[in-house]
């Protein structure tokens, strides 16, 4: 493995650990989830994995390359990747171990990094849960995830739920920007580029595309979305 080749106790001395190369990243995540698990050994185990983190990781860095919001992107183009920024580490954890759950590896492994996503990341996002293009978890504490059909482009900020209603889970075309305690649950079509107000409440609901969503329950009311969502946080890529 490559964590006896770099000193990890220099790291934290680094100005610029959203460019450290993939090894680097990669000895570093390693160092966190083999510390957060609940079960001894992780590391070893994750060792059999490295080509599919690396693909995880060149996924990630390009998705930021068409960020220009700070934390995700440095000028000139410099795509950052930081598994030390808990919303990089959100992402990175995420496609990384749904990939594992579709490798069928051992379920012991997977739960233990859900178990990390959850105390680390105060964030319930499954891994059964698809893997999400453009999925961008903005200070998304206390937030859930559930399954569902999810096109590119998923925002999430605090407290936000997408879940089920009597089995039921939503779909959501794409281009996505959920505020801060908002939720759609159960047998919801949502349209694309829609923006749910904070503490909106959908459930079992059509939503047409390119609208501001606001009220609970039967009380929704639409305004239109003149903006693109993507334009909030994107510059390219789209």
């Amino acid at each position: 493995m490559t964590t006896a080749k770099i000193d990890l106790n220099s790291l934290v001395n680094s100005n610029a650990p959203g460019q450290w190369s993939e090894e680097i990243v990669w000895t570093v995540f390693c160092y966190i989830v083999n510390q957060a698990s609940p079960l001894p050994g992780l590391r070893d185990v994750l060792g059999d994995y490295r080509e599919i983190f690396n693909s995880v990781f060149l996924k990630i860095k390009k998705e930021h390359s068409c960020c220009f919001w700070r934390y995700y992107r440095e000028d000139p183009l410099v795509p950052l990747v930081n598994p030390t920024n808990i919303e990089h580490l959100t992402r990175l954890l995420h496609a990384f171990s749904n990939r594992l759950y579709k490798k069928k590896a051992p379920q012991a492994l997977l739960d233990s990094l859900f178990y990390i996503m959850r105390s680390h990341c105060n964030i319930n996002l499954f891994y059964r849960t698809q893997e999400i293009d453009f999925l961008f978890p903005l200070h998304a504490m206390g937030s859930v995830i559930g399954d569902g059909e999810f096109g590119p482009f998923i925002v999430t900020t605090q407290q936000c739920t997408i879940g089920q209603n009597r089995g039921k889970y939503p779909a959501i075309k794409g281009g996505l920007w959920m505020g801060p305690g908002s939720s759609i649950l159960g047998c919801s079509h949502i349209g694309y580029n829609v923006r749910v107000a904070a503490h909106a409440f959908i459930i079992d609901r059509d939503i047409p595309d390119n609208v501001v969503v606001f009220g609970s329950g039967t009380d929704i009311k639409f305004k239109e979305n003149s903006e693109d969502n993507r334009s909030l946080i994107l510059d390219q890529g789209y």
